[in-house]
């Protein structure tokens, strides 16, 4: 049996064999803890807002109170009003950071530094609306800003970036890890003999790699979908264009494991006793360390700078890097279409390396085979 037939079998095979352990359970449940304990901790670690607002004298009298009023139901932020001798004195303060905006009745303006905040702009339209009497159809005040909009990072999206890598690594790292110790398992088993007598090798380490991989891709999809029903819950405050950048760790979650997956399995067949299915992987789990800190230096460096687009596009780190760079930064189409080639390319190289290592490396016993001896097995077969 060879083919999609026989990739079929094994994937459903894995698929049966890990669904019966209670690891997969217990990981399960403590990220679905850690998802929902962190809806709990940004609540115990949120703080009451504090607007800073100067307004260049004179100043209405309560305009202060009104100001705090108009705060209340913004999650009864709190508001410090400053008054500054001239305009001039106000924009100095502004441009210092020593306020978040300058309040100019005068002119019915609301200064802001270089991003205009929408809750500081409508509180203090609704006050200054308040103290005269009227509520127009129109906003009265106009805000401006002392320098052009800067595009900075938010927390979600350092969140997003950060963690979502990490994850990803974790994530990794362990289905990996699940790889080397069910090809030495079999080994030790002599399971595989008879496996190989009906399947070639190249089919059995697919199959394995598909099967791990959906019990994966299932898992994060669930934890995934306890985070999306969190934020349209309002659980967590985060802009709309998150989705499609969370919507991005799955797929390269998938396009990762498959790339690492491989050589893990290729790893694991080197093996000879289940005490070094441990040792076996290092060398890959080394390379997919290096990946994500490389990946984390070049991003909080610079995200747009040229290391950061090489390892976006670079087949080792890409599945770490593009989607935290994606959050950040924002990654061109063809930077998407260009390490989604290099990647699959990769993918397809390394299955017929690591697909020559594994039919040798499954059969061999005694002591553990070196890469030097499992590359000239793979030259001469």
């Amino acid at each position: 049996m060879s083919g999609w037939p026989a990739i079929r079998l094994v994937a459903q095979r894995e698929l049966r064999e890990r669904l019966r352990s209670r690891v997969l359970l217990a990981t399960t449940l403590v990220m679905l803890a850690l998802v929902g304990g962190s809806v709990a901790l940004q609540g115990a670690l949120s703080k009451t807002p504090t607007y800073r607002i100067a307004v260049a004298a004179p100043a209405p009298p309560g305009l202060g109170a009104a100001l705090q009023r108009a705060a209340h139901p913004f999650d009864e932020a709190k508001v410090r009003l400053r008054v500054v001798a001239s305009p001039a004195a106000g924009r100095r303060a502004l441009e210092a950071g020593r306020i978040d905006g300058l309040l100019l009745l005068a002119a019915d303006r609301l200064v802001f530094r270089s991003d205009v905040d929408p809750k500081l702009a409508a509180l203090a339209e609704t006050a200054v609306s308040t103290l005269r009497g009227r509520l127009p159809p129109e906003p009265e005040l106009t805000t401006a800003t002392l320098h052009p909009p800067e595009k900075q990072r938010t927390e979600a999206a350092m969140v997003v970036a950060y963690l979502g890598s990490l994850a990803l690594l974790m994530s990794l790292a362990f289905y990996g890890e699940w790889v080397v110790t069910g090809v030495v398992e079999e080994k030790n088993n002599r399971v595989v003999e008879l496996v190989l007598s009906a399947v070639r090798a190249r089919d059995l380490l697919t199959g394995k790699v598909i099967g791990i991989g959906l019990l994966g891709l299932g898992q994060l999809a669930v934890v995934a979908g306890l985070a999306a029903a969190l934020i349209v819950a309002g659980a967590f405050d985060v802009p709309a264009s998150l989705g499609g950048n969370l919507a991005l760790v799955i797929p390269w979650f998938a396009l990762g494991f498959a790339l690492y997956a491989v050589a893990y399995a290729g790893a694991g067949a080197l093996a000879s006793r289940q005490q070094n299915a441990e040792t076996a992987g290092q060398p890959v789990t080394y390379t997919l360390l290096a990946a994500y800190f490389a990946g984390y230096l070049a991003l909080s460096a610079n995200a747009s700078g040229a290391i950061a687009q090489v390892l976006t596009v670079f087949p080792l780190t890409a599945p770490l890097v593009l989607p935290a760079r994606s959050a950040l930064a924002g990654v061109p189409l063809w930077q998407h279409a260009l390490a989604l080639g290099l990647v699959i390319a990769a993918i397809c190289l390394l299955i017929r390396l690591a697909g020559r290592v594994y039919a040798h490396g499954l059969l061999h016993t005694g002591p553990r085979l070196g890469l030097r001896a499992a590359w000239r097995l793979v030259r001469q077969g």
